[in-house]
């Protein structure tokens, strides 16, 4: 199996998200290369849930005050900050590999890439493997104070949050690995107290490190686990054109389709 890893630097918000969401859409086709994308988000933001309601989760006021977008993901789970981390997002049609059929082991196995890249930090990692049994989709509690089978953790600390959706031919993954936290912003966004103690970040636990290093790292745990060959590209200018189509929907109507 060959991976795309696309090279793209436009960090804005809804950007991010239809991105994600036109590459899932576009592995329906099982002749699509899988995609794999590491990201930032410029400027900070909030991502909610395919299936929240954002006005019980999040302080719409203290962002628009702080120009901090809010901007709905095409996946499910909880509402996320994205400030101080980086993002992952994974595409793919389900025939690309033997672990695609089933969402659980999709899931698993993307954990895994995840784990064997924060490994060449000296971290010891671990999927969290139970849940507090709270649909992560329709709870008011932020996605960092929820306990799921599928985090990934340190010392049952919360470091990475992951969300999947899928349909009958391909799926997409994506989610937040933390590297630090401003706990000031965290505490005015969500309405819910957040849960610190539960939660985990790279900077408290390595110290500084280069980032690029570190998607170097991720991109190889991919590879090694999910035994494919990863292959550095860019944007296609059709590719960009109907990404910026879906970013536009998006923001004029709030949802993708």
């Amino acid at each position: 199996m060959k991976v795309r890893l696309i090279l793209d630097k436009n960090y804005e918000p809804y950007w991010n998200m239809a991105f994600d969401f036109y590459f899932w859409k576009k592995n329906t086709d099982w002749k699509f290369f899988p995609v794999l994308r590491f990201y930032k988000w410029n400027p900070s933001s909030v991502s909610f849930g395919y299936n929240q309601r954002i006005e019980r989760l999040i302080n719409v006021e203290f962002c628009n005050k702080n120009n901090i977008p809010m901007v709905m993901r095409p996946t499910g789970g909880s509402a996320i900050f994205h400030d101080i981390e980086i993002t992952y997002s994974f595409s793919s049609n389900i025939k690309h590999n033997k672990f695609f059929l089933s969402p659980y082991i999709s899931y698993i196995k993307i954990a895994e890439s995840i784990i064997k890249g924060l490994e060449k930090l000296g971290l010891k990692l671990k999927i969290r493997g139970v849940s507090d049994n709270k649909e992560p989709s329709f709870t008011d509690i932020p996605c960092f104070s929820l306990f799921s089978r599928h985090d990934i953790v340190f010392e049952n600390k919360k470091i990475v949050g992951s969300a999947q959706r899928r349909n009958s031919f391909s799926f997409l993954q994506h989610g937040s690995i933390l590297i630090d936290i401003r706990k000031d912003l965290w505490e005015n966004i969500f309405f819910k107290k957040v849960n610190f103690n539960g939660i985990g970040c790279l900077k408290e636990l390595v110290g500084n490190f280069d980032e690029e290093e570190l998607i170097k790292f991720l991109k190889n745990g991919f590879e090694e686990v999910l035994e494919c060959e990863i292959f550095e590209d860019k944007l296609e200018i059709k590719e960009k054109k109907e990404i910026e189509n879906i970013k536009g929907k998006l923001q004029k109507e709030g949802r993708y389709e």
